[in-house]
């Protein structure tokens, strides 16, 4: 009867074991790797900042008055959020931020390329 009550045990042991390294499998499978999730969130904020550098140059430049640029700045960090791996969003931003484009066209322009319109 010990005999019968410990390979049961074994059993039941040995199929727990089964399922858990199944699910330790299974979510290493659908996880993203750690160095491609830093990269992304490290190339954000450095071209954000970028985006601001060229807005506050612009401004001491031009003479750009507060609320002109209270606004770029508003909607350039409203924006935070979009692909900086896409160099025509980027060269769109770029341009914004020097002042090229007028804020309508810099939202029409965005959305496009985004695809939002």
């Amino acid at each position: 009867m010990g005999g019968g009550l410990l390979g049961m045990l074994l059993a039941v042991l040995l199929v727990v074991c089964i399922v858990l390294l199944i699910v330790f499998l299974a979510s290493r499978k659908n996880k993203t790797p750690v160095a491609a999730v830093t990269a992304a969130q490290t190339a954000t904020p450095a071209a954000q900042d970028r985006f601001l550098a060229i807005l506050n140059e612009q401004k001491a430049a031009s003479g750009m008055g507060v609320q002109e640029y209270e606004e770029r700045r508003l909607i350039l960090e409203g924006a935070r959020s979009d692909n900086h791996a896409n160099a025509e969003i980027v060269a769109l931003k770029e341009r914004y931020a020097r002042g090229e484009l007028t804020t309508s066209a810099y939202v029409e322009a965005r959305a496009k390329l985004l695809g939002l319109s």
